[in-house]
């Protein structure tokens, strides 16, 4: 099977979970078929700036064919984003009480498809020979990562649909509320992370029919070492971005209200590339960009895991976190997060501050309950999140042999 994979962006050194994906199903995948990785010259998510030369290449093994950016972030987008978000910050999104987010709903539910349709190729990628080679070039299936950006959208139109899936990293965020978005996702079988994250699908776009189906992911499990403890002095994990939309603004006043309230509240430590300005704040330390080996090495000497965000449609680090016997504190306004916790039965969700205060005393206190929510988290990734697991998913989706659409 000749199957395509189209990112926004790819590279070893490119952080994003929705990259990260990406590479794992094109290597996995790449066992068993003839991919093509199908992505832009872009390595900013930010900016969309063309800075790698285009052309074929390979990575781990896999093939990389680059497309110029012929347009990266519209200089008007960040308005345009300003407008759908009615003038509020993308993290107050995610505090709006239910009065106020219907309206909100009703709002950008009623923006135009022309109004729509210039947010989506507003931000960038714009990559048209990448849809030109789409039109000309013979894939028995195309795979696209993720819903939100135009080498999605518009390549979609190049290709026959009984060809298309798309992983959509579906998420509780303004733009996925663009009816737009749920049209052009009907075109497609959608391969999704979590129970949850076909709920939202449905329930922000009630009048659409969707083909989806719960995929999971895959991940290398680490070494288990189940007679690890943590480190002393004790301290608190975030591997990720370090980034407002991360949720880290929340965090940070969670946290200080933690050692308002707890004498013996562990360290934060926070891992990852820096995005915004962080205020000096006792307990907190930001450790920057660390390899995959130190992280793990992070996560294993960790109280607990802990992921603030609101606008995930998944969380890697968090299955790779539970797959370390670590247990997770994670948004409870954030579903697919919540899902991992207690389908996991591995961690807690905390709305504010005063339950995170109450959560991490209980682990503080209760050495017997951090071993049960360890154990039961690295039986249950090895359970479900195994690679040979997901493969096994993937090869139902792309089998060994399949008849092209007409």
């Amino acid at each position: 099977m000749r199957l395509a994979i189209v990112v926004q962006r790819y590279g070893g050194d490119i952080l994003g979970g929705a990259e990260a994906y990406a590479e794992r199903v094109a290597q996995l995948l790449g066992r068993h078929h003839q991919v093509e990785v199908l992505t832009s010259t872009a390595k900013d998510y930010r900016s969309w700036s063309s800075v790698l030369p285009a052309g074929c290449g390979e990575e781990a093994g896999v093939r990389i064919r680059r497309f110029q950016v012929v347009r990266g972030r519209a200089a008007w987008w960040p308005l345009l984003h300003e407008l759908l978000l009615g003038g509020m910050s993308a993290e107050a999104f995610a505090r709006l009480s239910p009065p106020e987010r219907k309206k909100f709903e009703e709002r950008v539910r009623a923006w135009p498809d022309a109004l729509q349709n210039a947010f989506l190729q507003g931000q960038g990628p714009h990559c048209p020979d990448l849809y030109e080679h789409l039109r000309v070039t013979p894939y028995d299936a195309h795979l696209f990562f993720t819903y939100l950006y135009p080498t999605t959208h518009d390549a979609l139109a190049a290709i026959h649909p009984a060809r298309a899936y798309i992983v959509p990293t579906f998420h509780d965020e303004p733009p996925a509320l663009l009816p737009i978005v749920g049209r052009r996702l009907a075109r497609a079988r959608l391969l999704c992370s979590t129970q949850s994250e076909i709920a939202l699908l449905k329930r922000l776009h009630p009048g659409v029919t969707f083909d989806a189906r719960h995929l999971g992911y895959g991940i290398d499990l680490p070494e288990d070492r189940p007679d690890a403890r943590p480190l002393e002095p004790p301290y608190l994990l975030f591997a990720g971005r370090i980034d407002p939309q991360k949720g880290i603004k929340e965090l940070l006043e969670w946290y200080a209200l933690l050692r308002q309230n707890l004498s013996s509240a562990p360290r934060l430590i926070l891992a990852g590339e820096v995005l915004m300005d962080l205020p000096q704040m006792p307990g907190v330390e930001a450790v920057g960009y660390v390899s995959a080996e130190r992280k793990i090495s992070l996560m294993r000497g960790a109280l607990a895991f802990v992921h603030p965000s609101n606008f995930e449609s998944l969380g890697i680090v968090l299955l790779e976190a539970a797959a370390c016997r670590t247990p997770l504190l994670v948004n409870a306004a954030c579903e697919p997060m919540v899902e991992i916790c207690l389908e996991g039965h591995c961690g807690f969700p905390v709305r504010d501050g005063a339950e995170l205060v109450v959560a991490v005393r209980r682990l503080v206190e209760d050495r017997a309950l951090r071993t049960e929510l360890g154990a039961a988290g690295r039986l249950w990734v090895e359970r479900e999140f195994s690679l040979r697991r997901y493969e096994e998913r993937l090869l139902e989706e792309f089998p060994l042999q399949q008849k092209r659409a007409n």
